[in-house]
């Protein structure tokens, strides 16, 4: 392996150390944005962990594909390095495009689905209101009409189901 192909390797896994720091921080805001009822906020230590493993198997993926499967101790080195100058430099920059990515998408996405939810609730709340309308007349005769023979059916319920 060349100086520069080692070169090149560091970078990228310093890359990915900045990467996999974004990805955690990213996790831990959202988690803390969840209520603390929910269950997803009761899981977030377990689900950390399964975001930790996930980013260690892409790590050796990267590592993979970029040296053949060759491991140095330069490469979680270079990760680490990646990880602390994410913590350093870069959160405040890598936080700002997560709230310009939400206000940006996210929201515009959410309040699009929160109307059609509105449109088509109204719509039903609509129809059920003219067939309420349409059928009330009937339903108050259903309902005179039901009373003399509910009466007899209740007593008859009675006859048969009594408690001794």
């Amino acid at each position: 392996m060349t100086v520069n192909e080692q070169f090149f390797s560091i970078v990228i896994m310093t890359v990915s150390g900045i990467m996999i720091g974004a990805v955690i921080d990213a996790t831990r805001i959202f988690f803390s944005a969840i209520s603390p009822k929910s269950l997803l906020r009761k899981l977030s230590r377990i689900l950390e962990i399964v975001v930790w493993a996930l980013l260690g198997v892409i790590s050796f993926y990267i590592i993979f594909l970029i040296k053949g499967g060759e491991w140095r101790l330069v490469d979680p080195l270079s990760q680490i390095l990646g990880i602390f100058l994410y913590e350093s430099f870069l959160q405040p920059f890598f936080r700002f495009l997560g709230k310009v990515f939400i206000v940006l998408i996210i929201k515009p996405i959410v309040a699009i689905f929160r109307l059609i939810v509105k449109l088509i609730k109204g719509t039903i709340g609509l129809l059920i209101g003219i067939f309420y309308v349409l059928f009330r007349p009937f339903y108050k005769l259903f309902i005179k009409f039901k009373n003399p023979f509910y009466r007899h059916f209740v007593n008859i319920k009675r006859t048969i189901f009594k408690k001794y």
